[in-house]
């Protein structure tokens, strides 16, 4: 009897002591199911991501991430219609997850449905208007629709909310958030289809700024601005580009591994 007294006492001061085992077991389930999640999610192993976020879902049902992690495995595995059901049923346990609309969003996108997820970006950005994903992503689906004023807005508000300071093509890189730089050449292609030529040279010149691993576009980005560059009558700017473009090290496979505007998965 006494020798279980103090086995319970010294069990309660290490479990006061150590976080780990202070933690219920469930708990401590919950937290490495999702961290083993995100972890497979970044090496791109969606499937084995999904089951990690399934196993978190089944041990908190009452808690939206595993909703959002799962939603975005099967988004990237091409279950769109399967990640849809799983993120309803995340916003029936909070339907203020700005997360949780954004990636139903992407799931309509992926779908060919732009209009639908206009619906679902709108929420998110709603929910948090100040989020530099919720409206890029938002952009994109207005460009998909053609609607370049709002698209044109949206991007350029994301720029701002990225960027500490005021994006400029002057601007130091390290300076910058990594993401600025795929807006502005998105940005840039919008206004270079509108026929705002400058502006869409100083956008694709913002963005050749950026450090080499974050400029995997690179090669697109000259040939475009050659082209801009030629429609302004500014010819040997343009063979400058095309030059450039000529004698770039990577190649086309580089720029589209380190192409971020490509859909995960995909």
């Amino acid at each position: 009897m006494v020798s279980k007294f103090i086995t319970s006492i010294i069990f309660c001061f290490l479990a006061s002591a150590s976080p780990t085992l202070a933690t219920p077991a469930d708990d401590r389930e919950y937290d490495a199911a999702m961290s083993n999640g995100h972890a497979l999610q970044t090496h791109r192993q969606f499937r084995d991501a999904y089951r990690c976020f399934d196993q978190a879902r089944r041990l908190k049902p009452d808690r939206w991430q595993p909703y959002d992690g799962a939603g975005a495995a099967l988004i990237a595995l091409d279950d769109c219609h399967g990640a849809m059901e799983i993120l309803n049923r995340g916003l029936k346990v909070d339907p203020k997850q700005a997360d949780l609309y954004c990636q139903l969003g992407q799931a309509h996108f992926w779908l060919s449905d732009p209009k639908a997820a206009l619906v679902e970006f709108n929420r998110a950005v709603a929910l948090q208007p100040n989020s530099m994903v919720y409206l890029g992503k938002r952009a994109e689906s207005y460009e998909s629709i053609g609607d370049h004023a709002h698209a044109i807005q949206d991007y350029t508000a994301a720029i701002a909310a990225c960027a500490p300071v005021k994006a400029t093509r002057t601007t130091p890189a390290k300076h910058q958030d990594s993401g600025i730089f795929r807006l502005a050449s998105e940005r840039g292609t919008i206004y270079q289809r509108t026929g705002k030529l400058q502006n869409a040279i100083d956008d694709y010149t913002f963005y050749l700024s950026a450090p080499i691993r974050q400029r995997g576009n690179a090669l697109r980005m000259l040939q475009d601005r050659a082209e801009c560059y030629d429609k302004l009558g500014k010819h040997e700017l343009a063979a400058k580009d095309r030059s450039a473009a000529a004698n770039h090290k990577g190649d086309v496979l580089e720029d589209l591994m380190h192409d971020e505007t490509l859909g995960a998965g995909r």
